[in-house]
Formats: C-alpha cells, sequence, structure tokens
C-alpha cells in the first residue's frame, strides 16, 4: 500500500515538472517573438541649422492710414454711392450734398466777378492804362483793385467754387469705407464715414521686461486671427516703445502685411515674434518623449537596425520643432549626422527592431 502511493506521488510530480517546462518554453517564446517585432517608423538625418524661437503673445490691429471723413460744407445729403465695406479709390466720390443752393451762388458770384473785372478794366483806363497790367506799378494796381472791388469779389467767387466741390465727399486715400453714419435727405453733422486703408496694419502687443532682449527693431513676426489660427501674416517689428510700464510690459509695435485681406482694424490677433539662433541641433517636436521623467529620442543604429534610447535636453521650443543636446549628466551621445526617429517611437524601448517606413 504504501509502495504504490510512493509511485502515484512520483507519477504526479512528474506530471507537474513537465507541464511547467512546457509553460516556460511557451512564454520563452513569446518573448522572443515581441522582441524580434519591428516597429515601423520615420527617421531624419540629425542636422545643425538656425533655430527660430519664438514667443506667442496676443495683440491687436490698427490700420496704418485711417481717416474720418466730414463734409467741409453743410447740406442736406443728396446721394450715398458706398456701403460699409466697400472699396474706394483715391479721389472717389463716396457721397454727395444737394449742390442746389451752392450752384445758384456760385453762378452769382460769377457775375459779380465780370462785373468786377469791367470796373476793375474802366478803372485802369481812367488812369492812362490798357488792359494789360503788365506796365502798372505794384502800388498803383494794388489801389486800382481796392476801389474797383475787384479783389473782394475774386475771393466770393473762389470761395463759392470751392463750396460746390465741397459738396462731393471724395477718398484721400485708397481703402475700405466703414461707420457710414448718414441716410440720404440727412443733413450729416460730425463724421460721415472712416476710411480705412487695410493693405497694412500696424500690430500692437506688448513683452514682458525679461523678454526685452528677445526682439529688435527689424525682428519677424507672425500673426493669425482667432477665426483661423492656422492662417499666418507676415511682419516685421518697427517700433520699441522705452518705457516699462507698472505691470513689468513693454509696448512693441510692428508691420503687417495684409497679403490675404482678412484682416481688419480692431481685430484682436495672436501675435508670434521670432527670433533666430543659430547652430543648433534642431527635431521635430514628435521624436522627443518622455521616458523615466525625462526627455529622450531615439537613435536608429545603422549596423543592427535597432533603436538605442538617448537622454536629451530641450533648450528652446517652437510651434513644431525642439532645439535640443545631449543630456551629458545621463552620459548621453547626439552628434550631427546621426540618424533620429521621428514617428512611431511612442511604444519603443532600448534595443527594439525598427523598419523604416518606405
Amino acid at each position: 500500500m504504501t509502495k504504490q502511493l510512493i509511485l502515484a506521488l512520483l507519477a504526479i510530480s512528474m506530471l507537474s515538472c513537465s507541464g511547467k517546462k512546457e509553460e516556460e518554453t511557451t512564454t520563452q517564446a513569446a518573448r522572443a517573438g515581441f522582441s524580434a517585432e519591428s516597429n515601423f517608423v520615420d527617421t531624419m538625418v540629425l542636422r545643425r541649422m538656425d533655430f527660430s524661437r519664438e514667443i506667442v503673445t496676443n495683440g491687436k490691429l490698427r490700420a496704418l492710414r485711417k481717416s474720418s471723413l466730414t463734409f467741409r460744407s453743410t447740406g442736406v445729403l443728396a446721394s450715398i454711392l458706398v456701403k460699409n465695406g466697400d472699396y474706394v479709390g483715391e479721389g472717389q466720390v463716396i457721397a454727395r450734398l444737394d449742390t442746389s443752393e451752392a450752384y445758384q451762388r456760385m453762378k452769382q458770384a460769377e457775375e459779380r466777378r465780370e462785373k468786377a473785372e469791367l470796373d476793375f478794366a474802366d478803372k485802369l483806363i481812367s488812369y492812362g492804362y490798357g488792359r494789360d497790367t503788365a506796365n502798372v506799378p505794384a502800388d498803383m494796381l494794388r489801389v486800382i483793385k481796392i476801389q474797383s472791388g475787384y479783389n473782394q469779389v475774386i475771393h466770393d467767387y473762389k470761395k463759392s467754387v470751392e463750396e460746390l466741390a465741397n459738396a462731393s465727399l471724395r477718398a484721400p486715400f485708397g481703402g475700405k469705407v466703414a461707420n457710414v453714419s448718414a441716410r440720404e435727405y440727412e443733413s450729416p453733422s460730425g463724421p460721415f464715414c472712416t476710411l480705412i486703408d487695410d493693405s497694412f496694419f500696424e500690430v500692437e502687443f506688448s513683452l514682458l521686461e525679461s523678454e526685452l532682449s528677445f526682439l529688435g527693431k527689424g525682428s519677424q513676426v507672425r500673426v493669425a486671427s482667432f477665426s483661423e489660427p492656422d492662417v499666418f501674416y507676415e511682419g516685421n517689428v518697427t517700433q520699441i516703445n522705452p518705457v516699462v510700464d507698472e505691470k513689468g510690459q513693454i509696448t512693441v509695435m510692428a508691420k503687417v502685411s495684409n497679403n490675404r485681406g482678412k484682416l481688419m482694424e480692431g481685430m484682436n490677433v495672436k501675435v508670434v515674434a521670432r527670433n533666430i539662433v543659430k547652430n543648433q541641433l534642431v527635431v521635430p517636436k514628435s521624436s522627443v518623449v518622455m521616458r523615466d521623467n525625462f526627455d529622450v529620442l531615439f537613435r536608429l543604429d545603422p549596423n543592427t537596425g535597432k533603436a538605442m534610447w538617448t537622454y536629451v535636453e530641450v533648450l528652446m521650443t517652437n510651434t513644431g520643432y525642439h532645439s535640443v543636446i545631449a543630456n551629458k549628466e545621463k552620459n548621453a551621445k547626439l552628434d550631427e549626422g546621426d540618424v533620429v526617429i521621428v514617428s512611431g517611437n511612442l511604444n519603443l524601448a532600448d534595443g527594439s527592431n525598427v523598419e523604416v517606413k518606405k
């Protein structure tokens, strides 16, 4: 009975050991298959290049040329030839006042001018001169004009002609019409409309005192509206106000071209101020990932085809790229000419097999 029990226990033990060996063999095979699995990646060759350092802030647009247009004569609006948003060229008529009374005053002044010219000619003859005033002494000519009332009449005539011309409101420069404030048959008082040259804008924004060294006159900026945050307009810094306000900020102005025509007066915009830093190792943001709370990227070993875990320090960042150096504290190495993995790196480990996408 005892021998049978011992034999049974030995048989069970042998079966158990056999099952464990099979399980270990299966696990090892699975691990081998995982480590041999290739990860498809994109790569780039690391080069030193200029890096565009950026500061992002908010700003406000205002037109370089903007004018409130007012009629220089009084009267009732006869016609408005434009509406808000219309573009007008330099000298184009925007609106007209009723000119019937102004025209009559001009005609009356014209008649008085003609009579004054006759009286002036008679006075010249009475003093022994002809109609040609070239030989009349200047002092005598002045006396004759005063006696005949010629100067005052000519002044009144010119004034009436000017009044008739001022009944038409003309654009002093090309631009868009805004803020039309009156309707036909009304008597406008104050500015009738605003004219905005929207080909260029001045963007005003603020920098912290500590960021002053980042920009200088001529530095490049990019502007985007909040309605189209990915569409940028290029410009350059034109002036930096040499005063720090109570908030520790400095006002900066930049001129921006409205080449797409969608920027508007008073618009709030995102401003990206740029400064070029030369001779940097530049990689896309996607190439840098976090491992053990450190920034790392993966280099491709050209001999083994494996990913090499490399600790780095991010020196500067812009919207799409990092400027990096090797993390010396981790004894890492990073050199120009290294092949850096820029995508497919989220699940990589040191020594992972990778295959470059074609």
